[in-house]
């Protein structure tokens, strides 16, 4: 309580023993822990957190499947393997 606010109230009749009174209250109130409001545990983000991560990571393996099934191998050549070793071993032919 600053000095002026002492001489105001003492000015308005109040005794030197009900200032310090009032003081007194005042510290306490300050000195009084604020209850805090209970925030939501860390647990229960991390187990959110976790199983949106795994949900993640079996929609990725998912996708990766379904791409695979998908997927068409084209040979480029309709030549059997008997062909390819044929040409392979046999002299070119020359054209005159």
């Amino acid at each position: 309580m600053l000095i002026k606010e002492r001489l105001a109230l003492l000015k308005a009749g109040y005794s030197k023993e009900e200032i310090n009174a009032m003081i007194d209250d005042d510290q306490a109130k300050i000195d009084e822990p604020v209850p805090e409001e209970k925030s939501a545990p860390i647990d229960d983000y991390m187990n959110v957190i976790k199983a949106l991560a795994s949900e993640v990571k079996d929609l990725k393996e998912a996708v990766y499947t379904q791409n695979i099934d998908k997927t068409e191998i084209s040979s480029g050549s309709t030549k059997s393997a008997e062909d390819i070793l044929a040409e392979l071993f046999s002299a070119p032919k020359k054209e005159d």
